[in-house]
């Protein structure tokens, strides 16, 4: 799809969908003359200061100036990306979504066939829950005791049963879903020629994404006497189900993070991993499809918060793919750090073993990356061996050598230096930095830590230029075809009328709430202008003269500063010629001929 049909869609599903209803899905709304208002989602309030402007279809917090429209709501509270905010958009205006192909995707699922899989993956999900109250499920529940799960924790991860290979294909069959179908789901899978349920007699867990659908399950063996070899087993891949682009437990922690803020995810290995974490109050404990985190899931959990805390098996296998996955966290912005569990326990055992006040106390010395790298370096190297400190030392200042703070690189030599003897005179010279760069890297942080006026603070707009393009963006009936763009002076102001301008020129609706997932900066001032009585024609007339007024103004003190610096006469002619032109027009704005 090409970029101005793009344009041309997200405008058509936020002319066609009324951010009112939308928003009411999630939070109560009370109106209050012309705007409704409720408790903002994003900085959790008790006190109402989120208004939804019906007229204009945005909403703005004036407690944590969150401003947007009815996709950006849905993405920051559902904690997605933009493109599947805006499916979900689509679908509540009902409008049909074009297919947008992710990059690496070989197929397309078609919307029906997703849709029937997911109804049927919930139907069994269902049905797996209710088979743990059964007569026969008692090997299921006896090991949820001896886990040490509470009712609680069931209910809340939805633990089921399967009886046996053919009971859930009767169930589904009987609900009208054919056997091909559980089988591309990944329940049934063919032997001999007899399908059979692929989770018999297993402890069921679903394996639910960030829109609270079920989308696959993981099986714990229960019978020890089995002759199958495998403890635990997971869905393949399916048309809905893609182990590299889902998190376990993530929907539990977006729905946290729409009640409250979450200053930490804690990434572990296993689904009782995060089971026991939760039952221990870490309730954002999530667990990757995997020891290998990917892009797709790190971007997920970005979406939700910033900081994660890996927290794997002390004796976790895969070494080399969890450092991979670690940088992967770093490269997407996270803030990295890194548990270290002691004598080989997993957290499951050692909140059994030592409770949660030592689990809490790993997570207060949690290492940083840098930090945790070395020290698997160290593990590598015998530091007493004859060459053991060099070759250790050589191996640390690559991990050092990819920091691009100064000051960080001198706190991780001094790690090294500990750990070596080595001077740091020496360490530095092999790190390739000075006590010059550190000193001016110091004061630079210093300069930034310093409290500035301008700190956080959004661009201040001219409130003449404001006026003028909030009037052309909202399409008001005193707006001319007068082209002042070359005399804004804001950046922003600029691109927004641009824009704006376009689409008049074309014959084209504006809709100013669609500017909010047009561009990538903070719209508001624009979006949000509220017009006050009076403003008409002659305001609209009186603003455009201030704009050019200033503009010129300008351009002569630019041109009497080049008058000033010429060095021939000829220049000065030149300049002192402009400067009277500029002041002609000056004149004429003041009295009105221009």
């Amino acid at each position: 799809m090409a970029e101005e049909d793009f344009r041309e869609f997200i405008d058509k599903v936020l002319s066609r969908v009324d951010i009112v209803n939308v928003i009411s899905r999630y939070l109560p709304l009370k109106k209050k003359g012309k705007t409704y208002w409720g408790c903002c989602p994003f900085h959790h309030e008790k006190e109402p200061s989120f208004a939804v402007n019906e007229v204009g279809q945005y909403y703005h917090c004036f407690g944590c100036h969150e401003s947007g429209n009815a996709i950006s709501f849905v993405q920051k509270l559902e904690s997605v990306d933009f493109m599947d905010a805006l499916r979900m958009v689509a679908e509540m205006a009902q409008l049909e979504v074009p297919q947008f192909k992710r990059s690496g995707d070989k197929t397309v699922v078609d919307k029906r066939k997703k849709d029937r899989l997911l109804s049927l993956l919930r139907e069994a999900g269902r049905h797996y829950y209710d088979n743990l109250s059964r007569p026969d499920a008692e090997i299921a529940r006896e090991y949820i005791r001896l886990r040490g799960l509470s009712t609680n924790i069931v209910r809340r991860f939805g633990l089921g049963y399967s009886v046996d290979g053919q009971e859930m294909l009767d169930f589904l069959t009987s609900k009208g879903y054919s056997l091909a179908e559980i089988r591309e789901a990944g329940i049934a899978e063919i032997k001999g020629d007899r399908h059979y349920d692929v989770y018999y007699g297993r402890l069921i867990i679903p394996i639910i994404n960030v829109f609270g659908e079920t989308v696959g399950f993981g099986g714990r063996l229960l019978d020890k006497e089995t002759h199958i070899p495998v403890k635990y087993r997971n869905t393949s891949a399916t048309p809905v189900f893609d182990k590299s682009r889902i998190i376990f437990g993530i929907n539990l922690l977006k729905k946290k993070k729409q009640k409250e803020k979450i200053n930490y995810v804690i990434m572990t290995e296993g689904y009782m991993d995060v089971m026991s974490l939760h039952q221990a109050g870490f309730d954002t404990a999530v667990a990757s499809m995997g020891t290998s985190l990917t892009y797709q899931q790190a971007k997920s959990l970005k979406n939700i918060c910033s900081n994660v805390f890996i927290s794997y098996d002390g004796d976790s296998a895969g070494q080399a793919a969890t450092m991979r996955g670690l940088d992967i966290l770093a490269d997407c912005g996270l803030n990295v750090k890194v548990v270290s569990l002691p004598d080989g326990l997993d957290p499951d055992d050692l909140i059994k073993q030592r409770g949660r006040e030592a689990y809490l106390e790993l997570l207060k010395k949690a290492d940083t990356l840098p930090a945790f790298k070395i020290k698997v370096l160290l593990t590598r190297h015998d530091l007493n061996a004859p060459d053991g400190k060099s070759k250790f030392a050589v191996e640390a200042m690559k991990v050092i050598a990819a920091l691009t703070n100064p000051v960080e690189k001198e706190e991780y030599l001094k790690l090294i230096r500990d750990y070596t003897g080595y001077s740091m005179d020496a360490l530095r010279q092999q790190a390739g930095i000075s006590e010059k760069e550190i000193e001016k890297e110091k004061q630079e942080q210093n300069a930034r830590s310093a409290p500035q006026e301008t700190e956080n603070k959004p661009e201040v707009l001219d409130p003449a230029e404001l006026f003028v393009v909030a009037s052309i963006v909202h399409s008001q009936p005193y707006v001319t075809d007068e082209d002042v763009f070359e005399f804004l002076t804001s950046p922003l102001l600029k691109e927004l009328y641009s824009a704006a301008v376009d689409k008049r020129r074309r014959g084209e609706k504006i809709n100013p709430s669609a500017l909010y997932s047009l561009f990538s900066y903070d719209v508001s001032p624009v979006v949000g202008y509220e017009f006050m009585a009076g403003d008409d024609e002659a305001k609209y007339r009186s603003c455009i003269v201030r704009i050019k007024q200033a503009y010129y103004t300008a351009q002569k003190a630019r041109l009497s500063e080049e008058y000033a610096k010429a060095s021939d006469n000829a220049s000065k002619l030149k300049a002192l010629t402009a400067m009277q032109k500029t002041d002609e027009k000056i004149k004429q704005l003041k009295y009105g001929d221009l």
